[in-house]
Parts: C-alpha cells; sequence; structure tokens
C-alpha cells in the first residue's frame, strides 16, 4: 500500500526543514556547521537529491546562495526545484519552499572549548500547495550548534526546534551529530545522524549518511554523500551530488 503524503512531506523536511536544523550544513551533510562566510563574501551551493520508498520516487534540485554581512553573521537564501511521482499518480513538478536564514557564531573554538552558533530559520511558502508542491503559512527553526577539532576529525552537534505555523502538532525537535576527517588538505570523509522527533503528532525520522568531499581548486569543492533511513517515515534511500563555489 502506498505511503501517505506524510512520507514525502517527511523527505521535504529532510531536505528543507532541517535548514531550521540541518539546513545551513557545510554540504552533503544536513547537519549544521559552526562556519560562516566571511563579510562582503559569498558562496553558491548547487546540488541534486534524489530520495526513494518502494512507492514513491523523489527528486528535489536547489541552490543555496549565502552572504557574509558582518563578523561570524550569515545570511542564506535557498530556493528549491521538486519533482515526485506517486504510486498511480501522475508525476508533478515545479518551484517548492524556499528557506531564508541567518546563522551567528557567538563562540569562536578554543583549546579547551568548542565552537557555539545559533541560527534561525523560516520557510517560506513558495510552493504550489494544490499541487503538494509546498506548505501554507511558515516554519520557524531555532537550532544551536557546537563543534570541536580533535586533530584530522572534527565533532559537531545540533539541537533545535521548528515551529510548524499551520498545525502546532506538527512541531517537531531536531536532533544531530556529524564527524569529518579530513584525510588529506583537499580530501575528506564525513557522516552524520540526522533526525526530526515529532513533538505532537509529527512523525519521527532519522537518517544515516555518509559521504566525501573534495576541494578542486581554492574556490570550488564537490561532494557527494549516499543515506539511508531509520524509521517507517523515513526515505529507504537518500542520494545528493553537489558543489559549492565561493563567488567573491
Amino acid at each position: 500500500m502506498r505511503r501517505s503524503r506524510s512520507f514525502w512531506m517527511g523527505t521535504v523536511t529532510l531536505l528543507l526543514a532541517f535548514g531550521p536544523g540541518t539546513v545551513f550544513a557545510g554540504r552533503p551533510l544536513d547537519t549544521e556547521d559552526t562556519g560562516t562566510v566571511e563579510p562582503g563574501k559569498a558562496e553558491l551551493e548547487l546540488s541534486g537529491d534524489f530520495a526513494r520508498n518502494p512507492e514513491d520516487p523523489f527528486w528535489f534540485a536547489k541552490g543555496v546562495l549565502s552572504f557574509g554581512l558582518l563578523p561570524n553573521l550569515e545570511a542564506r537564501l535557498e530556493p528549491g526545484l521538486l519533482f515526485f511521482e506517486p504510486e498511480g499518480e501522475k508525476g508533478r513538478g515545479g518551484i517548492g519552499d524556499s528557506l531564508l536564514g541567518f546563522k551567528y557564531r557567538l563562540l569562536d573554538e578554543v583549546e579547551t572549548l568548542p565552537a557555539v552558533l545559533g541560527s534561525l530559520t523560516v520557510r517560506l511558502p513558495t510552493g504550489d500547495g494544490g499541487r503538494q508542491l509546498g506548505s501554507a503559512d511558515v516554519d520557524v527553526g531555532l537550532l544551536a550548534v557546537a563543534s570541536k577539532a580533535f586533530g584530522p576529525v572534527t565533532l559537531t552537534w545540533n539541537g533545535g526546534y521548528t515551529f510548524v505555523t499551520r498545525d502546532r502538532d506538527l512541531d517537531f525537535w531536531t536532533l544531530a551529530a556529524s564527524v569529518e576527517y579530513c584525510a588529506t588538505k583537499a580530501w575528506s570523509l564525513v557522516g552524520e545522524i540526522v533526525s526530526g522527533l515529532g513533538s505532537g503528532s509529527a512523525a519521527d525520522t532519522a537518517v544515516l549518511r555518509a559521504g566525501t568531499t573534495y576541494s578542486i581548486t581554492d574556490r570550488i569543492r564537490a561532494d557527494a554523500a549516499i543515506g539511508s533511513g531509520v524509521t517507517r517515515e523515513s526515505p529507504d534511500l537518500l542520494i545528493t551530488i553537489g558543489v559549492t563555489v565561493r563567488l567573491f
């Protein structure tokens, strides 16, 4: 039997709403990191994502434009294109919901203490809700982030809460943790577990993901990752591939 609409909406949550949790992350992870773009600089992230359960394949493409506003303060805009094909229904696609967010690093990492960052993200209803490409109203996400490097290994933790204004029973907590190993100056291995835990009627979602990044030049970094859901309402398979470009 085909899973309900909550599956692919949960997938959108994994790809978008974790931005309040997982969306300012250094690609290809959803776990937020404590890095910010330098003032007066900008970065562009382009990516394609595929999610699958046995009945509902799902494609998602997005661009993320990040600006450094002040020391330790970054703003970003994240529009996206969505395509999915529910079982027994005609496929549909178009512009999905977008994210607008800010993050600020409160503390820089020192020898004995981690870096600490806070973020605010708003999901904007730019998708067509009638075609199931978005949801009405807005979501507001708050997130706390801490990270600490131990030689070539960096550990990061996320904890936050998302307010779903259209239905507060769908509010959820975000908990995530990641590890990054810098194998060489250009090449890194990454992994994470990221979850959304419903505070009311929202389904619990969780994904395990592993991937890699490679710096082609000082300004261009490519990445790829594969993940798998560990709860019923999570995608069975997640694949992402992308590139981050430092614009100026």
